[in-house]
Parts: structure tokens; sequence; C-alpha cells
């Protein structure tokens, strides 16, 4: 076994750059074992392939060479620990807005699916719905849609609320009287929340847990009738909370969307 290997050599052995191999020397984290005089050829010696095989290794975990060098120059092991928790937080961080991307993309898919186009207005179902919360932007009788639209979009976009998560889907909060009459004119334009954003605004609506009569309907064209909510809240309390949640069938045209009519029947909060 020879004692030194020539710069060259020793980046086939590691599978490293020999650009790399003179970075860390550049930087003081790992000069060679002898430098010839006459030609300026480095080498290194069998030990060095140890520790160019630790800096490897801590690369992967995330640490960057400035951390390694400190590490190593101080033979550290406390701080190896304390950077490498460092590191672990930072990937369980990340784990989890890859998780939370993916919970998204499988709503989305879901959004697009959920709707039979051939039971339309043709059943009702009961759901039970936990706590919800919709960012929402008031909406102002006979006033132009695209106005209260962009009102949404500015609260979403807004110093407080630009930074929480959202399902995009448009919902709409409806006054129950003008629903029986097949008018759809919208107290509020809202958007749901993934979870509780922890704190309160005029613009946060907390839609309550409990059991919600259902049903599907084209509820902005003309002639949909919400016969359902008529015969099963004859005789009993006006319902609180009336939601009508869009699901698009296309990605241009949104007048024919359907919409899940929600109606609570008993507040569980």
């Amino acid at each position: 076994m020879k004692d030194l290997y020539s710069i060259g050599e020793v980046a086939k052995i590691m599978g490293i750059s020999v650009q790399a191999l003179r970075y860390y020397s550049s930087i003081g984290l790992l000069n060679p074992a002898y430098i010839n005089p006459d030609t300026g050829y480095r080498y290194y010696s069998v030990n060095q392939l140890h520790f160019i095989d630790r800096i490897k290794y801590l690369q992967k975990f995330g640490l960057n060479l400035e951390e390694i060098k400190s590490i190593l120059d101080r033979n550290d092991i406390k701080l190896l620990l304390k950077l490498l928790d460092k590191r672990k937080e930072a990937f369980l961080e990340e784990i989890s807005k890859i998780k939370d991307i993916i919970d998204g993309i499988e709503w989305y898919k879901n959004y697009f699916t959920y709707v039979d186009a051939d039971k339309l207005d043709s059943n009702c179902y009961i759901l039970h719905l936990e706590k919800r919360y919709i960012v929402a932007a008031k909406c102002i009788e006979n006033e132009p849609k695209q106005d209260f639209h962009i009102r949404l979009n500015e609260i979403k976009h807004s110093q407080q609320f630009k930074d929480l998560s959202y399902n995009r889907q448009f919902s709409l909060i409806l006054d129950y009287d003008n629903l029986l009459e097949g008018r759809l004119n919208p107290l509020y334009l809202g958007m749901f929340l993934k979870k509780d954003p922890g704190f309160a605004s005029e613009n946060l609506l907390e839609i309550p847990e409990g059991d919600y009569l259902c049903f599907k309907a084209r509820i902005l064209s003309d002639g949909w009738n919400p016969y359902f909510a008529k015969l099963f809240f004859q005789g009993k309390a006006k319902p609180a909370i009336v939601l009508a949640n869009e699901y698009e069938d296309s990605l241009y045209e949104y007048s024919r969307c359907v919409y899940e009519v929600q109606i609570l029947i008993d507040d569980k909060s």
C-alpha cells in the first residue's frame, strides 16, 4: 500500500472532483499531506481518505462546508450533534410541507371528481362535518360579482392572510329565505382554510361542526329548485348556516358549475 496518493488518484478513489479537493484546501478544510515543492503536485495520505469520506457524509445531511470545518477544526462532537439536530428539524419541516402538498393534490383531484353530473337534483343526503374556517369577503346586495371576488383576493393576499393555506374552492354563504325562492344574493364569498388560523378577524368565519342537509345543483343556472330544503325544513326552525361550495367542471366557464349546498341541521359546537 502506498503512503501517498496524487490528487487525481484521490479524486477517482473517493468519487470527488479535483476542483472540490482544491477548494477544500483553499478554505482550510483539508490540506494535502504533501505538496511537491518542485512540481506543486498535491498528495494525500490514506488517513485523509477517511477524512474526505466524513466530509461527504456530513454534506449528505445538509451541513455546509463552513459548518463541517468548524466541527472538524475543534473536534467538537457537541457542535456536530447540535447541527445535526438543526438539520433534522429542517428536514422534518420540509417533510411536513411536502405532505401538505400531497394532501392538497389529493384534495384537488377529489374536487374535480366529486360530482356525478348524472345525479344532480335527484337526491339529498346528510353529512356530518367538522368545524371549518372560511376567509370571507362580505357581499353587498346587487353589487357586481367581480367586486366581491376582487375583495376576497385582496383579503387573501393581505399581510394577515397571505401565509395561510387554502383549499381552492369558492364557497358562498347564502340567506336561507332567498335560497328557498331561488335567489342567490350571497352574504359572503369565501374559501376554506386547511386548519384553524389561530386568530380572529372580521374576515374569518367559523363554520360550526354539525349535521348538514346536502344536495348538488347548478345553482347559477335558471330554473333550479331547492325543493329538498323546502321539504326538510317545513315546520322547523330556520337553519343558521347555508353554504354553497363550488365544484368546477370546466377550467374556463363557471356559470354552469355544480355546487354542493350544505344546510346546517344540528349544531354540535
